[in-house]
């Protein structure tokens, strides 16, 4: 009878070990999947414009100019200057007549919103964006005097 019972086998499908290793790779799986997407993997973004700008602030307007880089759709850019504390001193308006894109070389003469001036001899800083998101430019300029225009 000894013999018999030594005899007996244990038939599983699956051994212990092979089922353990399967359900890691599916919750390694898992959390792959649910961390790419929270992770905003998904997410269609355009890439930030990579520009090189200089900017001289005068009393009555600001002048910026693309010294290379990307090229910018004017009608999409922002500009704001702001004084030491943050607050903001004006609101560039842009021209109309400077064509769609803002191109090395180009400069633009923003003026400024309400009318608004600078102290001369202050610093301000100069902020550009694009597409509302994306900073192009961020420096502090030192405002000059006002531009005659000829």
């Amino acid at each position: 009878m000894k013999a018999d019972i030594i005899l007996k086998k244990k038939e599983d499908a699956v051994s212990p070990v092979i089922g353990v290793m399967l359900m890691l790779v599916v919750t390694i799986v898992i959390a792959a999947v649910v961390a790419a997407f929270a992770g905003g993997i998904a997410t269609d973004t355009e890439p930030t414009p990579s520009v090189v700008l200089s900017a001289d602030a005068y009393v009555n307007q600001l002048t910026l100019q693309s010294l290379s880089g990307d090229r910018l759709e004017i009608s999409k850019l922002d500009v704001r200057v702001y004084d030491e504390t943050g607050g903001q001193l004006a609101e560039g308006i842009l021209p109309t007549d400077a064509g769609t894109y803002f191109t090395p070389g180009t400069i633009l003469k923003v003026t400024f919103k309400e009318g608004k001036i600078l102290t001369e001899g202050n610093f301000v800083k100069v902020i550009v964006t694009s597409n509302d998101k994306h900073t192009v430019f961020d420096k502090e300029v030192l405002v000059k005097k006002a531009v005659t225009t000829t």
